[in-house]
């Protein structure tokens, strides 16, 4: 069992990488008027330059859980871990993180959420967590609730602080 290392941030840290500050900014754009975006919005053709990096978490209410629908390949490649099709209360069991209740919150409040996390593979690394809340609609129009979880390569090559 590995363990992660998490602290939350109210914002994106001032060294940010520009690719990450891009793809927050036209989350923030679709969020008009402080309403959840709509996955038609932020379809494939508007996020295709982070379209490896981005994790899709379908909210399920009547067990107040989620699913990951999409398990990002890039995550996969650096985790060695494939999520899709579980709960990611599995990722907190195997990381020690807090990954569902801060997408409890998400959900819950409708805002984004941030946090740097620390894991150490081969070398100590620290990734920047960005969950940010979109809906989607059914076949029969009801309305979806997801949140999509990215992970972005801040710091590598390091000791742990």
């Amino acid at each position: 069992m590995a363990y992660a290392q998490e602290v939350r941030v109210l914002h994106l840290p001032d060294d940010t990488d520009y690719r990450v500050r891009a793809y927050v900014e036209i989350w923030w754009d679709a969020a008009r008027n402080g309403q959840i975006p709509d996955r038609k919005r932020l379809n494939a053709d508007v996020l295709s330059q982070w379209i490896d990096d981005i994790c899709i978490y379908e909210f399920l209410p009547e067990k107040r859980d989620f699913v990951i629908r999409i398990d990002a390949p890039n995550i996969i490649a650096a985790s060695g871990e494939c999520y899709q099709g579980c709960s990611p209360r599995q990722i907190d069991l195997d990381f020690g993180t807090t990954v569902y209740p801060t997408l409890l919150e998400v959900i819950d409040t409708g805002k984004p959420a941030f946090h740097r996390v620390g894991h150490e593979r081969m070398v100590w690394e620290e990734w920047l967590r960005v969950m940010l809340p979109v809906q989607t609609t059914d076949r029969a129009g009801k309305v979806i609730q997801q949140v999509f979880v990215t992970h972005f390569l801040y710091r590598g090559q390091s000791e742990p602080d």
